[in-house]
């Protein structure tokens, strides 16, 4: 192994050593709600997408309309998500987040940033300064792969 992938690797590593830690925290929304997988990919996309049809759920997650339709149903029962009449064509239904769906998500996606921010807190101004310019190669890199088409496609994608 070369210097370099040695270097990789110890990244990686530290990665994954910073997700065991964190997947011990309690406070964090995800591991306090009883939802299944599908249910909180489903949210998700409804958060990225408000008003999507049950046709944009399915498309985004690569499962069946059937699937789908299962699955709002029983989010609607949790009251996370309703269903309402698209007025520009009344046979497609329009999904959206309650206030407590958007509340669930907000707090699931700003519990990390949260996180992190505290641990960022805890550097001195060095430290930030090369986890900002990590960060900035990092994000350099990334659109560098976006804008080539080089990113892998989603599961289920066609």
């Amino acid at each position: 192994m070369s210097g370099r992938e040695e270097t990789i690797a110890r990244i990686m590593n530290g990665q994954m050593r910073m997700y065991q830690i964190f997947a011990f925290d309690r406070s964090d929304p995800l591991l306090a709600t009883n939802l299944t997988m599908p249910q909180l990919k489903a949210l998700l996309v409804l958060h990225l997408r408000p008003e999507a049809s049950g046709q944009d759920v399915m498309a985004a997650m690569g499962i069946s309309l059937a699937t789908v339709t299962g699955i709002v149903d029983r989010l609607a029962a949790h009251g996370l998500v309703t269903r309402r009449e698209d007025p520009r064509d009344r046979r497609v239904r329009r999904l959206e987040l309650t206030p407590a769906g958007r509340e669930l998500m907000e707090g699931i996606i700003t519990a990390g940033a949260a996180h992190q921010q505290r641990l960022l807190a805890r550097l001195d101004d060095d430290a930030l300064r090369i986890v900002e310019q990590a960060i900035g190669h990092l994000l350099d890199a990334a659109e560098a792969e976006h804008a080539a088409g080089e990113l892998p496609a989603s599961p289920g994608a066609a």
